[in-house]
């Protein structure tokens, strides 16, 4: 196995939770693809699918929320609000 085109889902839940404090807005979840990944289609496939889970973890944790407005269109996410107050 090619261990350069694999981006764990760890790796992938450390990088969403540096950044999801900056997500207020909705976002499409390939801008949370790590710098240079998007043009090697394994590499893609692999951080795609790694931020999916990661994004799925986070909003189990109550941390995001995630939607897709249709079949095959983005799916976008942004931190969840604050229900305290």
């Amino acid at each position: 196995m090619d261990r350069e085109s694999v981006f764990t889902m760890e790796q992938a839940l450390e990088r969403m939770r540096g950044l999801i404090g900056y997500a207020g807005h909705w976002t499409d979840i390939s801008s949370y693809l790590p710098d240079g990944w998007s043009s090697d289609p394994k590499k893609r496939r692999s951080a795609t699918a790694s931020t999916f889970a990661a994004s799925l973890e986070l909003a189990k944790e109550g941390k995001i929320e995630i939607r897709q407005d249709d079949v095959f269109t983005p799916i976008e996410i942004r931190k969840r609000a604050n229900r305290n107050g």
